[in-house]
């Protein structure tokens, strides 16, 4: 042959076993084994992405609710499963009616607290495609009557003890299948199913009375979840007894058992998993069940930064709340119910749903709470569950050692210990503790004019019982004796403790004025640099700016919320003008601080006027608008008429302060600050809205910045304090430049500010209902 018919009879032999080969291997990777394998991975890879679907859904509930009006809402409730469209009902939101959409009612009715629902994956409301298993079969989901999600307020307990209805069995070689799950608490709380190819008795024609373009089949489960008949796996069936066998009546007692371990195999005399030999086995199920756990459900959530929040405002609420009660003695017990953090206060619901875990204690002999003995009880907040406890029966719950660690339990200790707040997990353990400081001094002080003492009482007064601060008094005196002692009319009210910035903070309160005077300040500041016995002068001063002479003065860094009710219009330096606007219906401002050597300006509008031209200026208190406005401005008008409109009316008040840009170089920061007045009680939804500190107001109230209310902001650029040059002293921190510095604003103080003049009628304004969320 010659030699280039031999090159190609050799090119042809190798394309011919190049092309044997790539069929070999096409043909190996068609074993029923590798496609198998393949089946088995694309399921669970789906059955995963369902699970992260719903933990979404379960973290994102309570903002959900509350964009529908509902504030009570909680974390943990999981979509009701489609059950299908033909039992879609006409009350239901139609935003989400074709399949894939989870049901809120079921044949015209809510499901009943203990009814679990079985049904497809409801992919559309999860804002998912179909999720198909490795068979082609879309997925099918169980939720427990504890977890679903009504739409409606449930009267089910929420939190991560909550108990599933449903339990988990497994075939293990003997005549029932066995109960997989040893403690209560690792139940799932739902179920998602890949129903994998259909069995004898399953009929999966296409439905004529339900929207199943996408999916295919039809909604009756006993088709698609095992055995089609009850007594094929021994009395455990996947399903229920309703319509379409998707729901039925569950209990925590004797919970719904379910398969998930995939293939089961019955012999006659036992149930085998995964294969079986011989004539007399046959396949009864094949379900392949991935499980979501309250534990994981609720390790999901606690990394939501809302839910931390809304967990630590409501302890923060107890123990403002418990500080201005008496504590007996000997206390060892949950938290009781008080109308002061019960179920109607911010953040709405977490009360009822977690006081199950709050303890309060004050043993008889001395303790210590963080290594603190000046308080006046421990609040002692029980994380989820570690090891082996178990928080199911009444003898359960009422052994605290279920809830609580060492050295927290019992409660008779004297020494109790834990971080303050409560953080995700990790960094934080799970079963972590919270403990806090039961401050023995009410929440808010009260700094006094001693020379008032002998004209008959001061304008400051904090009642504990009532948690109402009263501002301004009626004395019995002549005008003489007001006049001699005009300097006098001051006072303070401040938090005792300070408080650290951090990412800011939202406070809310609400005040009325029963008779109008000079008016007060809502004032943030600096804690380091002022103690609790601050306060400014009287009359003009409104106790923020200058120096009483008794007192210390009030120092900068300071941000005020001026409730002015009396004008100084005069120009500073004329007669004490504050340069107030002349309004008659009195004004709201905010104000700083004028000159830094010369406090006496801090609450003049527009000061410094020019503006301070330093390399570290002070920020100008916002001048009176040209034009008055209801928002943007930093000062606008109370009432467009007369002062004697806003008397014996709420006036609402919602402040929010945060840092949102830090120059370290230059060591200042810029900080938002909005605040937002509602006068009266009408506007229900605003006011609900202002008084949930735990979320930003333009989250809860998207039309704030056009609603008829008064909106004041501002951006101020605080910095800290230049010193000399480096090596610094205690508290200071030494720049890039060598020179050093003293931190501003790291810790704040709140307060109330006010005072009376001879020329103003005296007054009588009641604050209450004051809330602060902390930012960390």
């Amino acid at each position: 042959m010659p030699p280039h018919k031999q090159r190609g009879a050799a090119l042809l032999i190798f394309f011919l076993l190049l092309v044997m080969a790539g069929l070999g291997y096409l043909v190996s990777g068609l074993s029923p084994e590798s496609v198998d394998a393949r089946r088995t991975q694309q399921t669970q890879e789906v059955l995963s992405q369902a699970r992260d679907a719903l933990i979404g859904y379960a973290i994102q509930y309570r903002e959900r609710q509350l964009a529908t009006g509902t504030q009570d809402a909680m974390y943990g409730y999981l979509p009701m499963p489609d059950v299908g469209t033909s039992r879609f009902h006409a009350s239901q939101t139609p935003a989400c009616n074709t399949e894939g959409c989870a049901m809120s009612f079921i044949n015209g009715a809510f499901p009943a607290d203990n009814e679990t629902i079985i049904g497809r994956f409801p992919w559309k409301t999860l804002g998912l495609e179909p999720l198909r298993d490795g068979h082609g079969e879309c997925l099918w989901y169980i939720v427990s009557a504890n977890h679903k999600d009504l739409g409606i307020s449930s009267t089910v307990r929420m939190n991560w003890d909550t108990l599933s209805h449903l339990d988990v069995v497994v075939a293990d070689g003997t005549a029932a299948l066995f109960p997989a799950l040893t403690n209560a608490h690792d139940r799932p709380v739902a179920v998602i199913f890949s129903a994998g190819p259909p069995l004898p008795g399953q009929n999966r024609a296409t439905s004529a009375t339900d929207d199943v373009s996408r999916c295919g089949g039809n909604y009756d489960v006993a088709n698609y979840l095992d055995p089609a008949t009850a007594t094929a796996l021994g009395g455990v069936t996947n399903y229920l007894a309703g319509t379409n066998k998707a729901s039925g009546l569950t209990n925590a007692v004797t919970p719904k058992a379910i398969s998930t371990q995939g293939k089961v195999f019955d012999t006659g005399s036992a149930f085998l998993p995964n294969a079986c030999q011989g004539s007399n086995c046959n396949l009864v199920a094949n379900d392949i069940g991935m499980s979501l756990t309250g534990d994981q459900l609720f390790g999901a959530i606690r990394k939501h930064a809302y839910f931390r929040t809304d967990i630590n405002a409501m302890l923060d609420r107890m123990v403002n709340c418990l500080r201005d009660q008496v504590i007996a003695s000997g206390t060892a017990a949950r938290i009781a119910d008080n109308a002061c953090y019960d179920a109607s206060q911010h953040p709405l619901g977490y009360y009822d749903h977690y006081k199950e875990q709050v303890f309060i204690a004050k043993p008889a002999a001395s303790f210590t709470v963080n290594g603190d003995n000046s308080c006046a009880g421990a609040l002692l907040f029980a994380s989820q569950r570690i090891g082996s406890k178990q928080r199911i029966t009444v003898a359960q719950k009422s052994d605290f050692s279920n809830y609580l660690e060492v050295p927290n339990f019992p409660l008779t200790g004297t020494a109790f210990s834990g971080p303050d707040l409560f953080d995700r997990s990790p960094p934080q353990a799970v079963g972590q503790d919270i403990v806090r400081c039961i401050p023995s001094s009410a929440s808010l002080n009260e700094v006094t004019s001693p020379a008032l003492d002998a004209l008959g009482g001061q304008i400051v007064d904090y009642d504990p019982n009532t948690r109402i601060l009263t501002l301004g008094r009626i004395f019995s005196i002549t005008d003489t004796v007001r006049d001699n002692n005009a300097s006098a009319f001051f006072g303070c009210s401040w938090t005792p403790e300070k408080h650290s910035m951090g990412n800011g903070f939202r406070s809310y309160f609400s005040f009325n004025i029963a008779d109008a005077g000079e008016g007060f300040t809502f004032a943030v500041v600096d804690g380091d640099r002022n103690a609790e016995n601050a306060c400014g002068a009287a009359r003009e001063h409104l106790g923020y700016s200058g120096d009483n002479l008794i007192r210390p003065p009030i120092a900068y860094p300071k941000i005020g919320v001026e409730i002015d009710t009396s004008k100084q219009t005069d120009p500073y330096g004329t007669g004490y003008g504050r340069s107030d606007p002349d309004y008659n219906g009195g004004h709201a401002g905010i104000v700083y601080w004028g000159d830094t050597v010369d406090g006496n300006d801090d609450n003049v509008h527009g000061l410094p006027n020019p503006p301070d031209a330093s390399p570290r200026p002070s920020p100008t208190n916002p001048a009176v608008p040209p034009i008055v406005t209801q928002h943007g401005a930093g000062v606008a008008r109370l009432d467009a008429t007369s002062v004697s409109n806003l008397l014996n009316q709420n006036i609402h008040v919602r402040v929010e302060v945060s840092p949102i840009a830090i120059d370290s170089n230059l060591r200042k920061k810029t900080y938002q600050v909005d605040i937002w007045l509602v006068r009266g009680d009408t506007d229900t939804d605003m006011i609900a809205a202002m008084k949930n500190t735990t979320r930003p107001l333009r989250l809860l109230y998207p039309t704030i910045d056009s609603a008829s209310f008064i909106h004041l902001t501002g951006q101020p650029q605080i910095y800290d304090i230049q010193g000399s040059s480096c090596p610094c002293g205690l508290g200071q921190t030494c720049g890039t430049d060598n020179i050093c510095y003293t931190p501003v604003f790291d810790k704040v103080r709140l307060g109330f500010t006010t005072s009376q003049s001879t020329a103003a009628k005296d007054q009588i304004i009641t604050i209450s209902n004051f809330f602060t969320t902390w930012l960390p």
